[in-house]
């Protein structure tokens, strides 16, 4: 049995051990590293979905990589000798777009990748510029074969009319543009648009990652020297695109306005062989004055032909005579 000194110091001894907030602080410790663990299991789950979502959209940016090829169809205009065979002349023209890509893409070892094409182009003024040059009828939308054709030969080429408002095609490619330039599904992208100085600001945005364009120079287009000062790679695709301006190519003549022709005679016999009418060179200058000028005539929808009542005259001729 204790004696009385020591049940006194017991007592003092649970005193003390009472008085004590050492376990009360273990305590409180305890719980606040039960709160931090919680935390830190939530945010490392969070982390770990956010990793394996990356890791899934990073393999289905493995599959399926693809260039693109930007052209803007109202500066860079395909060859007239490809235009002028209709739907022979679209699947032509794809075809060498297609293969001029190819071999460019092997040197630099993209030949794994699909090839995609966009062009734009206001159609009706596209078809109505080829035919004073030409190459195509007196259709609104003459080149229609041509592009139905170029379109069908592959399944991402796409020729699309843009509409006849002004920068149509401008806007349009400047879309595609900034959409694909980040895309890391889009290995490499061909810029066909180096006549127009306005798409520089778009590119140079794109500097640090210069290495993924090509810049395509053609001898029919004038490419502006702010291109070459971005340092971009440029290539020219041969045979596909005019070797010439529309407007320094010399004027061609149909039948139906004229005996000579100042075209190749390849060019100068074409489906549209009708009778020729009159124009105002070929009427006496009393007889030019009392008809009227055939409008639909000057536009290529004159059904009447040679049987026109009214005046049959080019723009050129008419604006001559009105100046005269």
């Amino acid at each position: 049995m204790l004696n009385d000194d020591e049940l006194e110091r017991a007592a003092k001894q649970l005193a003390n051990f009472r008085a004590d907030n050492t376990l009360a602080d273990i305590l409180d410790g305890y719980t606040a590293l039960i709160a931090d663990y919680r935390r830190l299991k939530s945010d490392y789950e969070e982390e770990r979905d956010s990793r394996e979502k990356y890791k899934q959209i990073a393999r289905g940016q493995e599959r399926n990589p693809f260039v693109l090829v930007l052209i803007d169809g109202d500066g860079y205009v395909f060859n007239g000798n490809l235009v002028s065979n209709g739907i022979a002349g679209g699947r032509s023209a794809a075809q060498l777009l297609n293969g001029s890509v190819k071999t460019s893409l092997q040197k630099k070892g993209l030949d794994y990748c699909q090839i995609m094409v966009r062009v734009w182009a206001n159609l009706a003024g596209l078809s109505k510029t080829l035919h004073k040059a030409g190459f195509t009828g007196t259709e609104k939308r003459s080149l229609s074969p041509f592009v139905a054709s170029f379109n069908r030969s592959y399944g991402l080429f796409d020729f699309a009319d843009a509409g006849e408002w002004k920068e149509n095609a401008d806007f349009k490619l400047r879309a595609m543009l900034n959409l694909y330039a980040e895309n890391s599904q889009c290995r490499h992208i061909y810029f066909a648009a180096c006549h127009d100085v306005g798409y520089i600001s778009d590119l140079t945005t794109h500097i640090g990652n210069k290495e993924r364009f090509t810049l395509i120079t053609s001898p029919g287009i004038k490419f502006h020297d702010e291109y070459t000062k971005l340092g971009m790679g440029m290539e020219e695709l041969t045979g596909l695109f005019h070797p010439t301006p529309l407007d320094a190519t010399s004027s061609y003549q149909s039948p139906r306005s004229s005996s000579a022709s100042t075209k190749p005679a390849a060019v100068a016999e074409k489906w549209w062989t009708a009778t020729p009418s009159a124009t105002a060179s070929q009427l006496s200058s009393s007889e030019a004055n009392e008809r009227k000028v055939c409008f639909f005539y000057r536009i290529g929808k004159c059904k009447y032909g040679e049987n026109c009542n009214k005046l049959h005259v080019d723009d050129d001729t008419w604006e001559h005579r009105e100046t005269s």
